[in-house]
C-alpha cells in the first residue's frame, strides 16, 4: 500500500497524492526546498566550523553558539531525507525536522551557557 507524498494517508496502488490540494502543496514545498538549499549548506558549514572552533579552543559559549546556529539552520530549512518523506509524508517529515532543529538549539544553549 502506498502513501500520499504530502500528508502520508494510505492510497491504492498507482496514486501519489490523495487529492489535488496535497499535490499542489507538495509541488510548492518542493520548489521552496530547492531555493533553500543555497542557504542551508553555507549556514550549516558556518555552524559546524564555529562548533569546531569552540571545541578546539575550549570555549563552551563558542561551541554552544555553533550548535545554536546549526539548530537555527535546521529549524528554518527542514530539509529531510527522501526516506523520511516517504515514511511520514512531507508535511510530517518537515514538522519532525523542525522539532529536531529546536532540540539542537536547546542542546546548544545548554552546552554553551549552563
Amino acid at each position: 500500500m502506498e502513501r500520499c507524498e504530502w500528508c502520508g494517508k494510505k492510497l491504492p496502488r498507482g496514486q501519489r497524492f490523495c487529492c489535488d490540494a496535497c499535490k499542489e502543496r507538495y509541488e510548492r514545498t518542493a520548489l521552496r526546498d530547492q531555493r533553500c538549499i543555497k542557504w542551508f549548506f553555507p549556514l550549516l558549514a558556518a555552524g559546524v566550523l564555529t562548533l569546531f572552533a569552540g571545541a578546539l579552543y575550549g570555549r563552551a559559549p563558542l561551541a554552544g553558539g555553533g550548535m545554536l546556529l546549526v539548530g537555527l539552520d535546521i529549524l528554518f530549512f527542514p530539509l529531510v531525507t527522501p526516506e523520511t518523506s516517504a515514511l511520514l509524508g512531507v508535511r510530517t517529515a518537515h514538522r519532525v525536522g523542525r522539532a529536531l532543529g529546536i532540540a539542537t538549539m536547546a542542546a546548544g544553549v545548554w552546552m554553551g551557557w549552563f
